[in-house]
C-alpha cells in the first residue's frame, strides 16, 4: 500500500501501532476497518499454510482469520494453499474450530485430455520430433502429473539442443534426473504417512483391502492419486509411480492382524528355500533346479521379467534376490517339485503333501482377490482360517530360520 500510495496517516497509524503492541487483535481489526472504510478490499494469500499447525496452537488464531474472512466490515479476503485440508491442519493444532468451513475447496488436478495434447505440441512447436512411443514413455513416468511432466519436458529439451539429436531418447532423459523423481515420491509418501492416508493407498493398490471405505477412494481420486481401471480396478497415476509404490508396499506393515502374519509366512518361507536350497545347490541354486523342472523355470522366469522391470526403473533399489518376486502358489510348487519334497522340505514340514496343498489352495485363492480390491469375496471364517494356516507354517518352521 505504500509503495502504490494508498496509505492514508490514519491506516498508518493504525499498521505501526498493531505492530509494536503485543496482543493487537483490537489494533489489527482497527486496520482492516480504515482500510476498508477508504474504499480498499484486502486479498490475503497465505502459502504453505501447512505450517500453521506449527505456529497456530489451539482456537485462537484461526477463530481470529474466520473473523476477519467471514465478516463484510473488514473488507478481508482469505486464499490458503497447502497440501493438507485445512480441517488437518486444525486438527493438527489442537483447534476444534469450524475455521475450514468458510472455505471453497479448489484442489490442483491432473491434467486433462486436452491439457496434454496442448503439452506435447508444444514439443513440435520449437521443432523436437516427439513419435507416439515417445508419449507413452512421457506418460510412463509422470502420467498426468503437470510438475513432473514440466521436469522431464525440461530435460528432454534441454537434452535435445545440447546435443543436437536427431531422437530424443525419453528414458535417458528419465535417468538423468532420477533423484528428482525419488525425492518427489519420497515427499509425497512422507505427507500420505503423516496424515495416515498411505495404508489405504497401498491397500487399494496392491491389497489386501482391510479397512478401506468407499470416501477414502474418493479422497484418492480426488488427489489424482488413483485412476480406476475399465475393469473395476485401480492404479496409480502413472506406472513408474505405483512401481516404487511396491517397493514401499513390500516392506510396509498394515495394522490388520492378518496382513502382517501373511507376509512375515512368505517372507520365512522363502528364506527357508533359499537356505535349503543354496546348501545342496550352492549360490547357483535357482539355475539348478531349473534344470528339468519346466514349471519352475516358467515361475522364475516370470520373477526375471519382473524383476528386470524393477532394476530398469530403480536400480539399485530394486531387490537382487529372484525369489522376492514370488508369491505363495509359486513357493509351495518349489518345495512340493520332483526330488525336493522327500529329501529336504518333507523332513522339516512333516504330514503329506495333499495336507499342505490344502493350505495352499487356501492362501492362493485370498491372496488374488484380496491383492485385487475384491476382498469382499471372501467369507469371515477364511481370514480366520488363512491366520491359523500362517501361524502353524511359523511355528513349524521358526527354529530352523532362526
Amino acid at each position: 500500500m505504500k509503495r502504490l500510495n494508498w496509505l492514508s496517516n490514519t491506516v498508518q497509524e493504525l499498521a505501526d501501532y498493531a505492530l509494536e503492541t503485543e496482543d493487537s487483535w483490537d489494533e489489527i481489526k482497527d486496520f482492516f476497518t480504515e482500510v476498508q472504510e477508504i474504499g480498499y478490499r484486502m486479498l490475503l494469500v497465505l502459502d504453505e499454510f501447512d505450517h500453521a499447525r506449527h505456529l497456530f496452537k489451539g482456537n485462537t488464531a484461526f477463530q481470529r482469520l474466520r473473523e476477519l474472512a467471514d465478516y463484510p466490515d473488514y473488507g478481508f479476503s482469505l486464499v490458503l494453499t497447502s497440501r493438507r485440508s485445512i480441517r488437518d491442519i486444525e486438527q493438527l493444532a489442537g483447534s476444534t474450530s469450524p475455521f475450514h468451513n468458510i472455505f471453497q475447496v479448489q484442489r490442483l488436478a491432473m491434467f486433462n485430455d486436452e491439457d496434454l495434447a496442448i503439452y506435447f505440441s508444444r514439443f513440435s512447436e520449437i521443432e523436437i520430433p516427439i513419435s507416439e512411443e515417445d508419449k507413452k514413455r512421457v506418460l510412463f513416468y509422470c502420467g498426468a502429473h503437470p510438475y513432473l511432466l514440466e521436469m522431464l519436458g525440461w530435460e528432454i529439451v534441454e537434452r535435445f539442443r545440447q546435443n543436437q539429436e536427431q531422437k530424443i531418447d525419453i528414458d535417458k532423459a528419465a535417468d538423468a534426473i532420477d533423484q528428482s523423481f525419488f525425492e518427489h515420491y519420497d515427499d509425497m509418501i512422507r505427507l500420505l504417512r503423516e496424515d495416515e492416508t498411505l495404508n489405504k493407498l497401498l491397500q487399494i493398490l496392491f491389497g489386501p483391502v482391510i479397512d478401506v471405505k468407499p470416501t477414502d477412494v474418493t479422497e484418492l481420486e480426488n488427489y489424482g492419486l488413483i485412476n480406476s481401471t475399465e475393469e473395476g480396478n485401480y492404479v496409480a497415476y502413472s506406472e513408474h509411480f505405483q512401481d516404487y509404490l511396491k517397493l514401499n508396499e513390500r516392506s510396509a506393515e498394515f495394522t490388520d492382524e492378518i496382513w502382517p502374519i501373511w507376509r512375515k509366512t512368505e517372507k520365512t518361507l522363502r528364506e527357508v528355500i533359499t537356505i535349503t536350497m543354496s546348501s545342496v545347490y550352492g549360490d547357483d541354486w535357482i539355475t539348478e533346479l531349473e534344470k528339468g523342472r519346466s514349471n519352475l523355470k516358467k515361475i522364475f522366469d516370470v520373477c526375471r521379467e519382473t524383476q528386470q522391470k524393477e532394476e530398469k526403473t530403480f536400480s539399485e533399489r530394486a531387490s537382487k534376490n529372484l525369489i522376492d518376486f514370488t508369491y505363495p502358489a509359486d513357493l509351495f510348487t518349489i518345495i512340493f517339485s520332483k526330488g525336493l519334497w522327500k529329501q529336504h522340505f518333507e523332513p522339516l514340514f512333516g504330514q503329506t503333501t495333499n495336507y499342505w496343498e490344502q493350505r495352499k489352495q487356501l492362501l492362493s485363492k485370498c491372496r488374488n482377490p484380496l491383492a485385487h480390491n475384491r476382498g469382499e469375496t471372501l467369507k469371515p471364517h477364511e481370514f480366520k482360517t488363512i491366520e491359523a494356516y500362517c501361524t502353524e507354517i511359523l511355528d513349524i518352521l521358526s527354529e530352523f530360520v532362526e
